[in-house]
């Protein structure tokens, strides 16, 4: 059965993004799937011997420039796999996605630059300036982000689904 879900979940400093399961004519209990959403920074050290390490902290403060790193994790709780999913992220207005940073192996990404009306690979992304003239989208006119994932996902099974952006 398809799922398809879009997020909307406060996000402390960052703005606000939004969970809403829509679910394609099907109750919501019949797909019993979980979404929880962390927001974390990535921080890159570089040590006295010159190997650099990055990981990954609770975004308790951001400032401008810092890399933030929205994750989606879902969980199937459900008797039987899920498959056929559809999740939609958000992009904060305070934060400008990252490029290539939502490809994931297995699904296919699509953007939306109008507000997650519609959904296109990135290559083909555009806008419609005031003049009534397309150009190509950048990283700035991104609103949303949509993985589609085949699957399955097992029963009481999870997958997650991410992408970075820099605080403006």
């Amino acid at each position: 059965m398809p799922l398809d879900m879009t997020m909307e979940i406060p996000m402390r400093k960052f703005g606000l993004i939004t969970l809403t399961a829509l679910l394609a004519g099907f109750a919501p209990m019949a797909f019993a799937m979980t979404a929880t959403q962390t927001v974390e920074k990535e921080i890159t050290r570089t040590a006295p011997d010159g190997s650099v390490t990055t990981e990954r902290v609770e975004a308790k403060l951001v400032t401008p420039g810092e890399k933030v790193v929205y994750t989606l994790n879902i969980q199937n709780t459900r008797n039987e796999a899920a498959s056929d999913l559809k999740l939609a992220m958000p992009i904060p207005a305070d934060v400008k996605y990252i490029e290539g940073t939502a490809d994931r192996p297995g699904a296919i990404v699509r953007f939306s630059a109008d507000g997650g009306q519609t959904f296109t690979d990135r290559e083909s992304l555009q806008v419609t300036e005031t003049s009534g003239q397309a150009r190509p989208a950048t990283a700035d006119d991104i609103t949303h982000i949509q993985w589609q994932i085949a699957g399955p996902i097992a029963a009481g099974s999870g997958d997650s689904v991410e992408f970075k952006a820099r605080l403006r």
